[in-house]
């Protein structure tokens, strides 16, 4: 007899797509007519669970007197094939203060929904929040004949245990039939996706990320994070392009008073166009091989002042 006596859970039983809403009070899930909205399309969601475990020992004895728990840091990862730019934003934009909508100023709770057995046959919806979220980091890939994608992580200020109750009043959840039209991929930014000081190059593959440098701040007796603010934010980033075009940027390279430029990077055309100013390369890998298995390329990294994601 198995030792299995209920059905097992996993990522296919989600009745909803993953979904956040604006918070009013950080860490504190909004219950009257909240209204969430899809994160789309998400591809992996990862939370992390960080006990804060306090050893006790004692003079003269070799052994551990004791493990206290003093709290937990919470966050999660999440990988996303965009369709639009609204929720890339929040981990692209510097925080706005004075109207905090749609940037990193502003906290989110996420919602998951699925199916959960609880030690029967049957099974039953089970809701998962993620509390007090703001965007650490966050990284826009590109490669050659395959979908965008970005990468986020977040930190968070609680996540309860999952319930079988979701403790909302007249809630709305998207579907996944509201979600509709293609998500981006390479050929969508055209070709030489990549402006460099008003010279475009091809690229294969080319990354940017936007690091907010969150700063978790617990004060004593909550045992949990109690603010999350944006501190330094770092811009940081690579590219290959194929050597031949010119020597612009081996000269750019090889510069020791190298000034920044400005740079753009078209995700897709009239949709989603990453604009960079101060941008300095910082690097340059350009193998040589013994047994050539690949064409010689430029890798470069870079850094940059700004990059802020728009429509042109």
């Amino acid at each position: 007899m198995s030792q299995i006596a209920f059905p097992l859970t996993h990522a296919g039983t989600a009745t909803n797509p993953f979904a956040f809403t604006n918070e009013t009070t950080f860490r504190t899930k909004k219950t009257a007519s909240p209204v969430y909205t899809a994160v789309a399309i998400t591809q992996d969601i990862t939370p992390s669970f960080d006990g804060k475990n306090l050893d006790v020992r004692q003079a003269g004895s070799h052994l551990l007197y004791g493990a206290q728990n003093a709290g937990v840091d919470y966050g999660f990862t999440v990988a996303v094939h965009p369709k639009d730019t609204p929720f890339l934003k929040y981990g692209t934009e510097p925080p706005n203060y004075v109207t905090p909508a749609g940037t990193s100023a502003e906290s989110l709770q996420f919602v998951t929904i699925y199916k959960q057995a609880t030690g029967t046959a049957g099974m039953l919806d089970h809701y998962m929040f993620f509390l007090g979220c703001k965007p650490d980091t966050t990284t826009i890939s590109v490669s050659a004949q395959s979908l965008v994608e970005a990468s986020m992580t977040w930190g968070v200020g609680e996540i309860p245990p999952p319930s079988s109750s979701s403790g909302l009043t007249t809630p709305t959840f998207p579907t996944f039939a509201s979600i509709t039209g293609p998500v981006f991929q390479d050929s969508d930014g055209g070709t030489k996706p990549l402006t460099i000081n008003s010279v475009p190059y091809a690229v294969n593959p080319f990354s940017i990320t936007w690091n907010n440098n969150l700063i978790r701040d617990a004060f004593n007796g909550s045992g949990l994070v109690d603010a999350l603010t944006v501190g330094a934010i770092s811009i940081t980033g690579s590219l290959s392009t194929p050597v031949g075009q010119d020597l612009l940027l081996e000269t750019r390279m090889a510069d020791v008073a190298q000034t920044g430029v400005v740079a753009k990077y078209v995700v897709k055309t009239g949709v989603c166009v990453i604009n960079m100013t101060g941008f300095v390369l910082t690097s340059n890998a350009r193998p040589m091989e013994g047994a050539p298995t690949n064409t010689l390329k430029n890798t470069f990294s870079f850094k940059c002042a700004t990059a802020t994601v728009g429509t042109s």
